[in-house]
């Protein structure tokens, strides 16, 4: 469930010698500071690292070091739970010589890897909005390979969906067919290791993530009640569509441009103003792409991925 997190620690000098040895971290100097980093080893081991004195900065993916710790290979590509995670967590504190105590994260992405029946793209396209947020196309990516809610260095949570597959491809690696990703991204944090990895603060922002994605917004179309026509139901589903000053302003350009007549922009006009009334008239449709991915998102909360499960001693 957790992928990228940012930890920031202090630890015991004496540990530095064990810290630079057990991680491969190369000494650097500015000015007169003497400082340890990662090396390009960090690409393989997964955890990049920053000691300064007795403040340590870590950046990793739990997700990926936990398919480490069980493949052999950094992949988050593959679904673990709460539980898989802390332990994960707990492994890396061990490993950096942090005690739980000292340590907070500022950084945190929770998500969930779906394999679906169609391309992720597929499902990208007709989602467009989460949490109350509209969902954009993120411009470093092909169009609806990626979407995100509205990214500043003020926001501190993003939500993001892509399409993993392609992702992948396009770092060289193959995680399968139909492989769609959901992330929750909390920016410029200050939660205790203490508390990120309680039960309590582990359900909280489970049933946050499963709230925020299973009210999705994807595109419906309409059905109509017996009496309606035909072209009064293809006017009800662009005007469901685009909104009805949209739908206003397009009709009445072709008016203007001579490519309706009088007769049938007022037909139009009087049918978009009637909108409120009418509307009760058609339903919504849930596709079967909205189902899908409901029914999945679902099947992760029920399995304890979003939430631990505790068992009663």
């Amino acid at each position: 469930m957790f992928d990228k997190v940012i930890i920031k620690a202090t630890i015991d000098t004496a540990d530095i010698d064990t810290i630079v040895l057990r991680n491969y971290l190369e000494q650097c100097t500015e000015g007169d500071e003497v400082y340890y980093k990662s090396t390009a080893y960090a690409n393989f081991d997964g955890c990049f690292i920053e000691l300064h004195g007795n403040r340590l900065r870590c950046i990793c993916s739990i997700c990926k070091l936990y398919s480490k710790g069980k493949t052999g290979k950094l992949d988050n590509s593959r679904p673990i739970t709460f539980a898989m995670a802390v332990r994960t967590i707990k492994e890396v504190l061990l490993r950096l010589c942090v005690r739980i105590e000292n340590a907070v994260v500022t950084y945190y992405e929770i998500g969930i890897t779906m394999k679906m029946s169609l391309p992720a793209d597929s499902y990208i396209k007709q989602m467009y909005e989460v949490s109350g947020k509209y969902l954009w196309n993120d411009a470093n990516y092909s169009a609806f390979k990626q979407q995100t809610t509205e990214k500043s260095k003020y926001f501190r949570k993003v939500l993001k969906v892509y399409d993993k597959t392609f992702e992948a491809g396009e770092k060289g690696r193959n995680v399968g067919a139909n492989i769609l990703r959901i992330e929750t991204i909390y920016k410029h944090q200050s939660v205790p290791m203490t508390e990120l990895t309680d039960n309590f603060f582990l359900s909280k922002v489970g049933r946050i993530f499963y709230k925020d994605w299973s009210e999705i917004c994807f595109v419906r179309e309409l059905s109509a009640a017996k009496g309606v026509k035909i072209s009064q139901l293809d006017r009800a589903r662009e005007i469901y569509r685009i909104g009805v000053t949209r739908y206003k302003e397009r009709y009445k350009q072709l008016y203007l441009d001579g490519k309706l007549t009088k007769k049938q922009w007022e037909t139009i006009r009087n049918f978009a103003n009637g909108w409120p009334e009418e509307r009760k008239k058609y339903v919504e449709e849930i596709g079967e792409l909205e189902r899908e991915f409901k029914d999945k998102l679902l099947a992760g909360y029920q399995t304890g991925i979003f939430i631990p499960i505790c068992k009663k001693l």
